[in-house]
This record gives C-alpha cells, structure tokens and sequence, in this order.
C-alpha cells in the first residue's frame, strides 16, 4: 500500500492548480519535478530548485565590477497547500527518483536570478 510518506526523499513530478500563487517565491512553471522534503495534513515542503542572491553593489551603494559581484545560493525549501496540487506522481524504484540527492546537481527546475551557466533558468 502507498502512503504519501513514502514521497519524503524522494523527487516528484507535481502540477500546480493556480502557479500564480508560488511566484513571490520564484516558480512560475505549473508543473514541474521537486524533491519532497515533508508532508503533513496541511501540504508538502519541496525543495526549491534555487535562489541565487547576487551583491552588486557596495556599502554606499554604487554598482561593483561585474568580477567583484558576490553570487550566493541558498538552499531553500518552500511549501505547498494540499488544495494548490492538482496532481502528483512518483516513481518508486527508479534510479535517481528514490532519494536522489546527485539528481538535485543537475539543476532541475527553475533557478532564481535567470539562466546560469548551463543555460537552465
């Protein structure tokens, strides 16, 4: 038998019923593969895909040199209502979908801040 427990470690394919509610956080596609960090009888808490802060200016505020910028990712998790899924699927036993931390370096889904190197946005 499943329970949605089972879904905690692991990446899920998820479809959002209204996306617009989750753009202050930076996701805008409705659909997409998250790992699920927890659940509850309130909704799941997924891993965000990426925040990238950059500081491109000084302490009196004037911009710095591209090469002076300082980029910093934050891990973030962020979460999700149960009445904003739509659907959700899993995949138990596929390689890289069962608790797949090296999935999560492949960088996908949406990364705050616009494209990176590998040109994922």
């Amino acid at each position: 038998m499943f329970v949605t427990d089972d879904i905690i470690g692991d990446i899920i394919f998820i479809s959002f019923q209204d996306v617009s509610q989750f753009v202050d956080v930076g996701i805008s596609e409705p659909t997409g593969h998250y790992l699920v960090k927890g659940q509850d009888h309130l909704g799941l808490w997924l891993k965000h895909p990426g925040i990238c802060i950059i500081t491109a200016e000084d302490e009196f505020g004037k911009p710095l040199p591209a090469n002076q910028q300082v980029k910093e990712e934050i891990e973030t998790t962020y979460f999700v209502p149960w009445h904003q899924v739509k659907t959700m699927m899993h995949y138990p036993n596929r390689e890289g979908f069962d608790l797949p931390e090296d999935l999560f370096k492949k960088k996908i889904g949406f990364r705050q801040g616009g494209d990176d190197a590998d040109g994922n946005h």
